[in-house]
């Protein structure tokens, strides 16, 4: 491959590419080494930086570190658990719309929670909808 230029080199010229993988990546635009290296994602998301809830504003992803402080389940036009949380700056309220018995059991009152989403200014403060947990 020394001295071709990348934008010449076929992918399938790659040691394990084979048809079926070269195949695959034309699927997606990929027919060059050249393709291959400025095929970028679309975004970043940085989860590894904490907020504290307190500081959160609305907009932002973010991901935030709190004790469950109680877990709710409410039946008005349509049912829906709510899950508020806090690190000692301040409460955010997690909305799920789709949840099922375990997620209900895996946010027991006491428990430390990872949350990823987009913080919202709700009715009552901070709240994210269906954020990822952990």
């Amino acid at each position: 491959m020394s001295g071709r230029l990348l934008d010449t080199v076929p992918l399938n010229s790659l040691t394990g590419v084979g048809a079926a993988q070269s195949s695959k990546l034309a699927k997606i635009g990929l027919h060059t080494v050249q393709d291959l290296l400025l095929h970028l994602p679309l975004r970043y998301e940085d989860r590894t930086h904490l907020y504290p809830i307190g500081e959160l504003l609305p907009g932002i992803y973010a991901t935030v570190e709190g004790e469950v402080l109680n877990c709710n389940i409410t039946f008005g036009g349509r049912r829906m658990m709510t899950c508020q949380i806090s690190d000692g700056s301040g409460i955010l309220t997690m909305r799920f719309f789709n949840f099922n018995a375990a997620m209900k059991n895996s946010l027991a009152t006491g428990r430390r929670v990872l949350a990823y989403g987009e913080a919202k200014r709700g009715k009552y403060g901070a709240e994210m909808i269906h954020p990822e947990y952990r």
